[in-house]
């Protein structure tokens, strides 16, 4: 992994331990971190493996007039949101590399300013988020990274109970990635109240379901879906080949649940908490219910996403003792700075991560600006 993101986890491993110590956070140091995350995915160059065909996308449509437009997205098997954005950009001069520095700059500042609002410890939210989610939805699914900002930012709404300003937020989402539709059921979901023996036996059966194949009639009845394998089978990555990834997902999925029904209680009270823990739980429901195909992968990430904020509020709002309230920010400080590792060794090499390079370099064939 280059040198850049080296930095990035350094410094939000630094800063999470600081805020932690003194329950402190610098919002300056925290807006100057968001700034590096999004110039980094914003000014990469051809670090997704997805690249080469989100550029040709974007130059197509230089030649393609609104009267097409519809017809070229049904063909492209795109939302007419996000080719919408391409086209504009393109139409007015800009070049592909703009169209990256706008999704990954909008989709951080929704998701930080959300970290920021409710996670009681931001750093450690971002740092939990940034391994592999910002690698993933800043760099790889773009589309998806930015729908999942809006599910994200909607939350809010979640919290406040507007239905109207948090279905409007999924209808934005929806012009980048269908997928989105997915989130309707958090508006229900958060609120609801379980106690650790029902959370405990929901994950046993849909793990005993995963591993057994009795999942597999979802898998049926998705094929029936708006959503079904068809329109996703496209966007399987290499990145999430079957083997080791996946196993390493069934394990840390697992073990975070283990933890936050352990230390359930000494956050209870927190409503906060509470409803990022609901989508969180439902999220790794979700995962083994869903399978190891593309369901079980793209779906899932809109609650997994949550963890960083449960973490969050487990131990911002924290009323045992010191030393176990030490130990849960140490277990997912370590297990955050495991999967880097893992990251490192397992998948790096699919991508260009570990070969950072920018726009601005002299093998870039795209910029921010047409200059022809």
């Amino acid at each position: 992994m280059s040198f850049i993101y080296l930095f990035i986890y350094g410094f939000l491993l630094v800063a999470s331990f600081l805020e932690f110590s003194k329950k402190e956070v610098s919002k300056q140091l925290y807006i100057l971190v968001v700034i590096i995350m999004a110039l980094t995915a914003g000014l990469g160059y051809a670090l997704s493996p997805d690249w080469v065909a989100y550029f040709n996308t974007f130059r197509m449509l230089s030649d393609v007039s609104w009267g097409e437009f519809s017809r070229f997205a049904e063909m492209a098997g795109m939302e007419k949101g996000f080719l919408g954005l391409n086209k504009i950009l393109s139409d007015y001069g800009f070049d592909f590399g703009m169209l990256t520095l706008l999704l990954a700059t909008f989709s951080l500042i929704l998701k930080s300013t959300t970290f920021y609002k409710y996670g009681g410890l931001p750093f450690l939210v971002l740092f939990i988020y940034a391994m592999p989610n910002f690698l993933f939805e800043e760099h790889v699914h773009i589309r998806q990274g930015l729908a999942n900002a809006f599910a994200i930012y909607s939350i809010r709404y979640v919290i406040d109970r507007n239905l109207i300003k948090f279905l409007i937020c999924l209808a934005i989402g929806y012009q980048f990635h269908e997928s989105i539709i997915i989130f309707v059921l958090a508006y229900w979901i958060a609120p609801m109240k379980f106690d650790e023996k029902f959370i405990g036996w929901l994950v046993v059966f849909a793990i005993v379901g995963f591993y057994t194949g009795l999942n597999s009639i979802i898998e049926v009845i998705m094929q029936y879906m708006p959503i079904g394998a068809d329109k996703f089978e496209s966007y399987q990555s290499q990145l999430y080949d079957q083997g080791d990834g996946v196993a390493t997902g069934d394990f840390v999925k697992i073990i975070s649940i283990i933890s936050i029904i352990l230390y359930n209680k000494y956050a209870v009270e927190d409503k906060l908490y509470c409803y990022f823990r609901n989508l969180f739980v439902f999220g790794v429901l979700l995962y083994f219910f869903l399978g190891k195909g593309i369901f079980g992968v793209r779906l899932p990430g809109f609650y997994l996403v949550f963890l960083g904020l449960t973490v969050g509020r487990l131990i911002y709002s924290f009323k045992g003792d010191k030393f176990k309230r030490n130990f849960v920010y140490i277990s997912f400080v370590s297990y955050t700075i495991f999967l880097i590792f893992w990251f490192q060794v397992k998948q790096a090499h699919k991508s260009n991560f570990s070969n950072y390079s920018t726009i601005l370099s002299k093998e870039a064939v795209y910029g921010l600006w047409k200059w022809e």
